[in-house]
């Protein structure tokens, strides 16, 4: 998953690079993406892999570093990092082992993207070589949570609720190590992360079932990748299991509408010789709801129930609801049409769900409008 690689000595990699892209140095290799996130704000990744670095210079050269919001590490320890000197550039020195992943989130003035980026050698090093570089294609927002499994185990979701499709994903812990992977097509990095060869497409949800100690305190950097596209979010332990929360939300909420009116036309004796497929409709999803609450229940009792939610979790939630009730509309319409068309008390029925239809497709939308805020705030760090 690396952003730009080289493997030759600085100048050999500035021939190569032209100054136009990500780039790295050192035997084993070391990479840095640049990507803006939000209005005034930038998102740096330095990768490395193989033998040690000392630090990493950073400074815009048609922009103008202001402020660190954040410097996060996984895989090693977090250096220490400032702004200094003039033109403003971003300082940050400590050992970066191979494996380690350093993301940087800072305040920026100007609209530029160009810049300037050199890595140290040995520490104190001030024989720099600034390599001209050039900021990436913003990130799209990717949601997910992080949460514990029980008996040292975790679980994480990545889920892409944009159009793009990726071609692989990964997760890199930060406070916490992975120490092996039990899901399909995923392995564990040199810094102790999850890399997965998997695609993540439009819509889709993957889950990662991991062994490794998650603390309270820790989260992780969920990143996406394809040839012309990268997703990204910042997550927090929170509960692990929101995913299945939300579908089983999803199925009580339609099965809570597909009740209802049944009950309304179950009064009348003349509509019920057209319910029985309704009425299929609804065992059918009762049976799915206790599939689904089964799986939940399994879920939090392997894992510790924390007290406080990942940051989107209760939004996960609405949007379930709103699919779910949305979708228990469309399974009565049908059947309120055959009856309305034959029963005379309850001809206006199709017609009152039509309007309850929109105004639900409204809600799903606005819900769906209010998770996307919130995943791309935890993509901005």
């Amino acid at each position: 998953m690396r952003f730009g690689v080289c493997t030759l000595i600085a100048v050999a990699c500035a021939v190569v690079l032209g100054g136009s892209a990500d780039s790295a140095r050192t035997e084993g290799g070391a990479g840095w993406s640049l990507k803006p996130v939000a209005a005034g704000q930038k998102w740096l990744r330095v990768e490395v892999s193989g033998d040690s670095l000392y630090g990493f210079r950073l400074r815009g050269t048609d922009f103008t570093v202001t402020a660190i919001k954040s410097v996060r590490a996984s895989g090693g320890p977090t250096p220490q990092c400032s702004i200094s000197g003039s033109p403003a550039t971003l300082v940050c020195d400590g050992e970066l082992p191979g494996g380690i992943s350093v993301f940087v989130q800072l305040a920026t003035s100007g609209a530029g993207g160009a810049y300037e980026f050199a890595l140290l050698f040995q520490p104190g090093d001030t024989d720099l070589f600034q390599i001209p570089s050039n900021q990436q294609a913003p990130p799209a927002p990717l949601g997910g949570s992080l949460g514990r499994t029980g008996n040292g185990g975790g679980r994480v979701t990545i889920r892409n609720a944009g159009r793009a499709s990726f071609q692989q994903f990964e997760v890199a812990p930060i406070g916490f190590r992975v120490s092996g992977v039990a899901t399909t097509d995923c392995g564990v990095t040199e810094g102790g992360g999850i890399a997965c060869q998997r695609p993540l497409g439009p819509g889709k949800t993957a889950v990662v079932r991991f062994s490794g100690a998650v603390e309270d305190s820790s989260s992780a950097y969920l990143l996406a990748t394809s040839a012309d596209d990268t997703g990204l979010a910042y997550v927090e332990h929170g509960d692990p299991c929101p995913d299945l929360a939300a579908s089983s939300m999803r199925i009580r909420s339609e099965a809570s509408i597909v009740r209802a009116h049944l009950a309304v036309m179950s009064r009348n004796r003349a509509a019920k010789p057209f319910l029985g497929p309704l009425r299929t409709k609804l065992a059918a999803l009762e049976k799915q709801i206790a599939a689904a609450q089964r799986g939940l229940s399994s879920c939090e009792r392997t894992g510790r129930k924390v007290a406080a939610a990942a940051a989107c979790d209760a939004k996960l939630l609405s949007v379930g609801r709103a699919v779910g009730r949305e979708a228990g509309l469309r399974d009565v319409l049908p059947t309120e049409r055959r009856v309305g068309a034959r029963v005379k008390a309850l001809r206006s029925l199709p017609s009152s769900t039509r309007k309850t239809l929109a105004a639900a497709k409204a809600a799903t939308a606005r819900a769906v409008r209010a998770l996307a805020v919130c995943d791309a705030s935890l993509a901005q760090g």
